[in-house]
């Protein structure tokens, strides 16, 4: 068997950079096994993992290179089985923009 390394990009905030820290790089491999296990789509605008007792909040987007680009923040235990896909949000809010008068 061989491996091949998919190109993606990681960008925490400032408090999970500062929680993680060595960790960060495994709780990316972690939110991108999160991702493919639902076989939704890529593009995610909120999901989250519990990663030693602490929730983190993920969104992905594929950048103009063709990466995947992970978004970390610190998570909110109430929507810990929340997913949000990126194509959802965009359709909300067109949806909400016709629905609304001059």
């Amino acid at each position: 068997m061989n491996r091949a390394y998919f190109p993606f990009l990681l960008i925490p905030s400032h408090a999970v950079r500062n929680l993680l820290r060595r960790d960060l790089a495994k709780v990316g491999v972690l939110a991108l096994r999160a991702i493919l296990q639902h076989r939704k789509g890529l593009e995610v605008a909120h999901q989250q993992i519990r990663y030693r007792r602490h929730d983190l909040a993920f969104s992905s987007r594929i950048g103009s290179r063709g990466d995947l680009i992970l978004e970390f923040d610190i998570g909110d235990p109430r929507l810990a089985h929340r997913l949000v896909l990126e194509e959802d949000l965009r359709r909300a809010n067109r949806n909400g923009a016709r629905g609304r008068g001059p």
